[in-house]
């Protein structure tokens, strides 16, 4: 009771701490603008991929580099991707749009010649030997072979999975749209849906298919004794389980799927010798990170799971490549990977980034209590707040929007929820 008592005393300290981070968001690079001046050949700190990590350490990072230093964002998505409302975006048509926000308006309030985008891909990294600092070096982009040299580089290129309702898999708005639209229409026709995989997005993906479609047989089927296993206590897991059965949703826990050729013979083979009906199969399996880039430039910084191994700083693992830092879904660390987590590292990175610029010691990262704090949603209606401190757990039940946070996101980003002034805005 005390160790509960304490816990709900730290989240309502977090509300302070929350208000104190937005108003260095706010006053940051207002105050930045009255000392950066914009020169002609700025040395380059590169940041690849611009989803939370990527996109935080670029407004913090143009925010407070030194004249003289600029940041380039590389990112080949036209729109920054919402993903933790795939799953119901999935499910429930006429809010595609909403996960795809505008770029750019983030980095609205950051001084003149202080950052540059690149819409694009890069192909290669190379990282330079001899005489020059550890871990600088040049990206080479994909489509046009272009060169951008950096003196630091950030690799934020998060996570990839085979597609919805972790990833749309594409990279246009447009694209992405009609990707959601594909799927609903999928899930909209099916009689019998099975959900692989008891991840929040599992859960989250049978819960609200079998609220938006009760007539529909849904199972989800998990290779663990325990829904959402990975970094979450059994408090949580428990009340998934008891919401997602008070659906309807057939739970079968244990269990994996070792025949998931359902198009043909309309139902998939469990590792038990039991079968289920299944014209409609759903993955919520498979993500990885995705290291390719920092494989091949240095081998020794990338585990057997495909994570980035990272020093305390941040810093790539590796020694040689000093200058390059990490943070995001692509890294490893131990704690639950989401957007709190990498907002989190992506601070880190920056001011390591500025300090070492400045010949200063670096700072570490270490993982908060609050960063594994979730949102969990049990069908359409219901939801579950959750944290942890480690010795006591607190779940608060709660009501959730169709839309879910997806507003709140576009005016944290600085825009007017759901207003798209870009070229692409419809299917």
């Amino acid at each position: 009771m005390l160790s509960t008592l304490l816990l709900i005393f730290k989240a309502l300290g977090l509300t302070f701490k929350q208000l104190t981070i937005h108003l260095s968001l706010v006053l940051t690079p207002r105050l930045h603008r009255l000392t950066y001046r914009s020169v002609p050949h700025p040395k380059n700190i590169v940041i690849i991929g611009a989803s939370f990590a990527g996109y935080h350490a670029a407004r913090r990072l143009a925010s407070t580099v030194p004249t003289g230093y600029r940041v380039v964002i590389i990112e080949r998505n036209s729109h920054f991707q919402l993903t933790w409302v795939l799953p119901r975006f999935s499910v429930v048509g006429g809010h595609e749009h909403k996960a795809f926000i505008p770029y750019k308006g983030y980095l609205a309030p950051v001084a003149e010649g202080a950052y540059t985008w690149v819409n694009g891909s890069v192909g290669s990294v190379i990282v330079s030997d001899g005489d020059a600092p550890k871990g600088q070096g040049k990206v080479v982009l994909g489509e046009s072979g272009e060169e951008i040299e950096f003196e630091y580089l950030v690799v934020a290129t998060g996570a990839v999975a085979s597609g919805l309702p972790s990833r749309v898999g594409v990279m246009t708005k447009v694209e992405g749209m009609k990707v959601l639209v594909g799927e609903q229409e999928r899930i909209r026709a099916a009689r019998d849906v099975v959900v692989l995989g008891g991840g929040a997005a599992g859960v989250e993906m049978a819960g609200d298919v079998k609220e938006r479609y009760p007539e529909k047989n849904v199972t989800l089927v998990h290779s663990r004794e325990r829904l959402l296993n990975r970094g979450y206590g059994e408090g949580l897991s428990r009340r998934a389980l008891e919401g997602l059965e008070g659906l309807g949703v057939t739970v079968l826990l244990g269990e994996r799927v070792v025949d998931g050729d359902h198009n043909l013979t309309g139902e998939v083979r469990l590792k038990s010798g039991g079968v289920v009906k299944c014209d409609c199969l759903v993955k919520c399996v498979g993500q990885r990170p995705n290291s390719g880039l920092v494989a091949k430039v240095s081998p020794l910084s990338v585990t057997e799971s495909g994570h980035i191994r990272v020093r305390p700083s941040l810093q790539l693992a590796d020694e040689a490549c000093s200058r390059i830092y990490a943070a995001g879904d692509v890294i490893e660390v131990n704690t639950v990977q989401n957007a709190r987590g990498a907002l989190q590292q992506a601070e880190v990175v920056a001011r390591n980034i500025v300090r070492a610029i400045k010949g200063k010691r670096l700072v570490v990262y270490r993982p908060n209590w609050w960063e594994s704090a979730t949102k969990l949603t049990l069908g359409l209606k219901k939801s579950v707040m959750y944290m942890s401190d480690g010795s006591a757990e607190l779940i608060v039940s709660t009501k959730s929007k169709e839309e879910l946070d997806s507003a709140r996101v576009w005016k944290y980003f600085g825009l007017k929820p759901f207003n798209d002034t870009s070229k692409e805005k419809t299917i």
